[in-house]
Order: C-alpha cells, then sequence, then structure tokens
C-alpha cells in the first residue's frame, strides 16, 4: 500500500494566489432559482452539514471532499492475477470548472496486489480516515497567499463516489441479494428469473 498524505496538498492550494481565491467561491456564488443545483454546495447534503457543523462552516476556506474509488487489472487480459486499487480525492470547494480537473483530483492511495481487495478496503483507508478524525479537533495552520493572512484549515469527506460493486466494499451494505437496493431494503420487490436463476430487482 501506498499512502500519499493529503495535509499538504491542500495547503499548496493556499500557497497560490491563483487557486486559494478561488476556495471559497463555493460560499460567495449564489443561485436564485429554488430547486436547481449547479454545483454540490447547491444540495441539501452540504446546507445540512453547514447546520450541524457551525464551527466548521464559518471558515469557509475549509475544505469539502470527495472519495472516489475502483479496481482494475493493470496487465489488461493477461493471465497473470493482479489487483489495483486507486483512492482519488476530489475538492468541491472550486468552481464547477475547475473541480473536475485533473490537477485538483488528488491520489491519496494505492493498492496493489495479486489478490482483490474484497472486502478488506477497509484496511487500507485507514490512515486517511485516522487523518480526517484528527483532524476534527487539530486544525492546520496554513498560511493564504490571497489574503496575506494565517488560518486554521480543517477538511470533510461529504462523498464516496463508486460503482455499485465498491459500494458494497465502501459501505459493508450488501448488493446481491434480495436487500441489494440500499434506498429500499427490505421492501425492494424482487424475483427470479425462471430460466437463468438470476435474481431481479424492481
Amino acid at each position: 500500500m501506498y499512502y500519499f498524505p493529503l495535509t499538504p496538498r491542500l495547503q499548496r492550494l493556499y500557497a497560490s494566489e491563483v487557486t486559494a481565491k478561488h476556495m471559497s467561491w463555493h460560499a460567495e456564488h449564489q443561485i436564485d432559482e429554488v430547486g436547481l443545483m449547479c454545483h454540490p454546495s447547491d444540495s441539501l447534503v452540504w446546507k445540512h452539514f453547514d447546520h450541524e457543523h457551525l464551527t466548521f462552516s464559518y471558515e469557509t476556506r475549509n475544505v469539502r471532499l470527495g472519495l472516489c474509488t475502483d479496481g482494475f487489472q493493470p496487465f489488461g487480459q493477461s493471465r497473470q492475477q493482479y489487483s489495483l486499487w486507486s483512492v482519488i480525492v476530489t475538492l468541491y470547494n472550486l468552481p464547477p470548472y475547475m473541480c473536475m480537473k485533473d490537477e485538483f483530483m488528488f491520489l491519496t492511495i494505492i493498492v496493489s496486489g495479486p489478490r482483490n481487495l474484497k472486502y478488506n478496503i477497509d484496511v487500507f483507508l485507514q490512515p486517511f480516515i485516522a487523518k480526517l478524525m484528527y483532524f476534527l479537533d487539530v486544525w492546520e495552520v496554513t498560511y493564504d497567499l490571497s489574503t496575506k493572512q494565517n488560518f486554521q484549515l480543517s477538511d470533510a469527506l461529504l462523498w464516496t463516489i463508486n460503482d455499485f460493486l465498491a459500494y458494497d466494499m465502501l459501505s459493508g451494505w450488501s448488493t446481491a441479494g434480495r436487500t441489494a437496493c440500499p434506498y429500499c431494503m427490505e421492501e425492494s420487490e424482487a424475483f427470479t428469473l425462471q430460466h437463468g436463476g438470476k435474481k431481479i430487482l424492481v
């Protein structure tokens, strides 16, 4: 496993006037039309998080993160069994035209090995989660070049982005069987195909 600490890279964003001024964009942007979402900061989740964590949301330069992960076979169709999982962190403070650019997506963890991770991904996420938990109590002093002053930097993970199979691994919710849908749960309607034997969720 390779772990690349996130904090120094977040602090470097404030060491450039170009990026530092954009890190508070989410607080400055206003949307007039009710129900229209142009950026994650317009979502109910973001607003609920701000309401629940007033100290965090008071400092608009604090960073909101998304975690993306997926595994793949790096050697294509070769017979060699090998699994590679990457964990990428995205920044949602930035405007829409910046937050999805490669330079603002930080590779944080690489897990490689001869076997698939299956349900052990939480073990490899521990350094990242430990740092997030540490940030709840101890904020990092960071210099903001755009305002020419220090501030206390913190970050929070708001979303995970993954396919349905990785969702199973990250959340611990089984995506197979009758209760595969995480929203419908026990209320989901499922039946088995008569000839194929596969379970279908409606």
